[in-house]
C-alpha cells in the first residue's frame, strides 16, 4: 500500500469546505495518498467529544478513503461501529484499552467477513494503543487486525506535541507486525515525521498542522519530504565530506552531509520546482542537511530562470530577496556557487547597470566569506553575457584577498571574461601582478586557458 498521510479533519473550521479545497490539491505520483482520519470520542474513554460520523459521507462522495478512529468505551453499544459502516468508512480502529476489546474486535472481524462476502467491501481493522501501552500487548492479536495505529500524544485533543519515545515503539512494531500497515497519531508535523518515516511508518495522522496552517502549502511540505527521504544515497560520501570540509576543523565541520548526489538532487529540483512557493522551501533552505539546502538552492535557481526567461524582474526580486533572508545557510562553496550565479546573477542580469553594481556591492564587500563569494560568482553571468567591464571592475578591487576561496572565485570569473576578451585579462593580469605578486592560487584560475606565452608575460611583468 502506497504510503499515506490521514488528515484529521477534527479542528477544521469548516469540514465540507476543507474537504473540498483538500480535493483540488493536485498530487503526483511520488506524493503521499491523502485518507481522511475521523476523530469519533464519546466524552467517556477519553474527556472530549469528537467529529460527527456523518462527514465520513461527505468524504466518500468526494472520494476519499475514510479512516475512522474510534476513541469510544463503547463503539457497539453506543452504535459507532454501525453508522460508521453505514457511512461507508474503509477503516474502524478501536482502543486495545477499552473494557470489552475482545468482544469488540471479534465482532468487527465478523461485519469485516460479511461486507466481503454480501457486497464484496473491504473493511480493514485497525488497533489502537495509547502511549503508555506495551506494543507488545498486541501479538497475540497479529492474526486479526489489519492496521496499528500507535498514540503519539494522549488521545482526545488535537495539536499535543509529539512524544519522542514512540521512535521506539515504532521500530518494535515494525519487527513484530511487519505485514501490518502502521499508523502514528499525534503531533505529527514536518519536524517529528522525519524519523517515523525513516522506520518505514505507513500511515501518518496528521491534523493541526494542516487544519490551522495551509493545508496544501504544509502537505507539499510532507510530500517533499517523502520524496527526498526515498533519494538513493548515491553520492560519494567520504569524498564529498573532504571536497567540503565536513571535517573536524574544517569550514563545514558543523553540517551533515546525507549523500545524495548532485546530479540526483538537481533531478528532484526539477520535479517539484514548478508546484511550490518560497515559503514551501523556507523549512529546506534552513535544514541540518546540507543536501536538502543544495536541493532549496536548486529549487530557487530553476524558479529564476523560469521568471527571466519571461521577464518577470520583479519576481526574480522577490527569489534574491528570499535568499538574502536566509543567506546564513548557504556557508559551503557548492551552494554559493549556485546561488550566485544562477539567482543573484540572473537578477543582475534583470536590472540596469548602475543598480546591478550597488547590488552586488552588497555581496562583495560583506564581510563574510560566503556572502562575498555568492557576489564574485555571481559575476559568472554577467561575463557569459558579455559584461566584461563590468566584471573586470568588480574584481580588480579585491585581486589581493588573502582567502583563497575568494581567490579561486575571481580567478574564475577572469578566466570566464577571458575566453570573451583575453587581451583585457592579460593586460589587467600583467598590470597588478607588476604592482604586487598575485595569489598563485588566482593566477591558476585565471590563466588555466592561456597559452604559455601569455602566462609568462604575466610572470616575468
Amino acid at each position: 500500500m502506497q504510503k499515506s498521510i490521514s488528515i484529521s479533519i477534527l479542528d477544521a473550521k469548516n469540514i465540507p469546505n476543507f474537504l473540498e479545497e483538500l480535493k483540488t490539491y493536485k498530487k503526483n505520483e511520488d506524493c503521499f495518498e491523502n485518507w481522511i482520519h475521523f476523530d469519533v470520542m464519546d466524552g467517556k474513554f477519553v474527556n472530549n467529544t469528537g467529529i460527527d460520523l456523518k462527514y465520513i459521507k461527505t468524504a466518500k462522495n468526494l472520494g476519499f478513503y475514510t479512516d475512522t478512529h474510534l476513541m469510544v468505551e463503547k463503539p457497539l453499544g453506543d452504535k459507532y461501529i454501525d453508522k460508521a459502516i453505514e457511512y461507508g468508512t474503509d477503516i474502524i480502529t478501536i482502543h486495545y484499552e477499552i473494557s470489552n476489546f475482545n468482544a469488540v474486535l471479534n465482532r468487527l472481524i465478523s461485519i469485516k467477513k460479511e461486507l466481503y462476502k454480501t457486497c464484496n467491501r473491504e473493511l480493514k481493522i485497525g488497533v489502537s494503543i495509547k502511549p503508555n501501552t506495551d506494543v507488545k500487548e498486541l501479538k497475540k492479536y497479529s492474526d486479526m487486525f489489519d492496521l496499528l495505529l500507535i498514540m503519539s500524544v494522549e488521545p482526545g485533543y488535537g495539536g499535543q506535541s509529539y512524544i519522542y519515545n514512540t521512535n521506539e515503539k515504532i521500530s518494535i512494531a515494525r519487527r513484530l507486525f511487519k505485514d501490518k500497515i502502521i499508523q502514528v497519531d499525534g503531533g505529527v508535523n514536518l519536524e517529528t515525521i522525519e524519523t517515523p518515516l525513516s522506520l518505514n511508518v505507513d500511515s501518518f495522522v496528521v491534523g493541526s498542522y494542516l487544519t490551522k496552517n495551509d493545508a496544501k502549502d504544509n502537505l507539499l511540505k510532507l510530500n517533499i519530504l517523502k520524496y527526498l527521504t526515498n533519494l538513493p544515497k548515491d553520492g560519494n560520501l567520504e569524498f564529498d565530506k573532504k571536497l567540503l570540509m565536513i571535517v573536524p576543523g574544517g569550514y563545514g565541520e558543523n553540517d551533515t552531509l546525507l549523500g545524495i548526489s548532485v546530479p540526483t538532487m538537481r533531478k528532484a529540483a526539477r520535479v517539484w520546482y514548478k508546484d511550490i512557493n518560497l515559503t514551501t522551501l523556507t523549512p529546506y533552505i534552513s535544514s541540518i542537511y546540507h543536501d536538502y539546502r543544495r536541493f532549496a538552492i536548486f529549487c530557487m535557481s530553476n524558479i529564476v530562470k523560469k521568471y527571466y526567461s519571461k521577464n518577470e524582474d520583479n519576481k526574480i526580486k522577490d527569489v534574491v530577496d528570499f535568499m538574502c533572508s536566509n543567506v546564513s545557510y548557504i556557508n559551503n562553496w557548492d551552494l554559493t556557487d549556485e546561488a550566485g550565479p544562477n539567482i543573484l546573477g540572473f537578477y543582475l542580469m534583470s536590472i540596469n547597470i548602475s543598480k546591478a553594481k550597488e547590488e552586488v556591492l552588497k555581496f562583495v564587500e560583506n564581510d563574510n566569506i560566503w556572502i562575498k563569494r555568492i557576489g564574485i560568482v555571481s559575476l559568472l553571468t554577467m561575463a557569459r553575457n558579455n559584461k566584461l567591464n563590468f566584471c573586470i571592475d568588480i574584481c580588480k578591487n579585491h585581486m589581493y584577498n588573502e582567502n583563497h576561496l575568494i581567490q579561486k572565485a575571481i580567478g574564475w570569473v577572469l578566466r570566464e571574461v577571458y575566453k570573451k576578451d583575453s587581451k583585457k585579462i592579460v593586460d589587467l593580469l600583467k598590470d597588478k601582478n607588476s604592482k604586487k605578486k598575485l595569489p598563485t592560487i588566482l593566477l591558476s584560475y585565471a590563466c588555466e586557458r592561456m597559452s604559455s606565452i601569455e602566462k609568462n608575460s604575466i610572470k616575468n611583468n
